[in-house]
């Protein structure tokens, strides 16, 4: 990567870091030892994002490419939270309905061949979220949601166990708050 790409990278990964710094949804409801892997995970995905941006014979984001991701990613993560701290409140419905949005931002956020959760992946965390704690469903999410990466890949994060949804094998490659929109907390949208 040159100079100039690298900056490139820097400075667009910082600009997604910066969102999801930003936004206190990602962490509504979620004790800081739940939350930090999240942001973790989200900070990793901004750089291995921001990097992939500034890659030899990939057209230059301008800004507004470059906010549009991070709002992607912002709302990725939210919706994350959302099944984790709403799984008690909302119905299999309301949930496989989250559950299909994070698929659709991940695709959005990483392409196609990103990995995606499967309706029967769907079904067996609906089924069985409740022999688990917060902390530990957010950490299941993240590691199945995570791009396949190399060791050279930037924001590669570290080797993690093959720790899948509940009751799926590591193989398988609110009522009234939609998915698809911003929850309302004290006057102030969430998104």
């Amino acid at each position: 990567m040159s100079p100039l790409q690298a900056d490139d990278s820097v400075r667009w990964t910082k600009k997604i870091q910066d969102a999801i710094a930003d936004n206190s949804a990602l962490r509504d409801g979620l004790t800081d030892d739940e939350a930090m892997p999240l942001i973790d995970w989200g900070a990793a995905r901004a750089e291995q994002i921001g990097a992939r941006m500034a890659a030899p014979d990939t057209p230059a984001p301008d800004e507004e490419q470059v906010s549009s991701t991070a709002y992607a990613l912002t709302r990725l993560m939210t919706r994350i939270t959302w099944v984790v701290t709403y799984r008690h409140k909302k119905d299999a419905a309301w949930l496989t309905r989250t559950f299909n949005k994070i698929n659709d931002l991940s695709s959005e956020l990483h392409g196609p061949d990103v990995p995606a959760l499967s309706e029967d992946e769907i079904a067996a965390w609906i089924a069985e979220h409740k022999q688990y704690s917060n902390g530990e469903l957010v950490n299941k999410l993240i590691a199945r949601l995570t791009p396949p990466t190399t060791p050279d890949t930037p924001g590669a994060p570290p080797d993690i166990p093959p720790d899948t949804l509940p009751g799926v094998s590591p193989d398988i490659s609110p009522d009234s708050i939609s998915p698809d929109e911003p929850l309302e907390q004290g006057g102030t949208q969430y998104d």
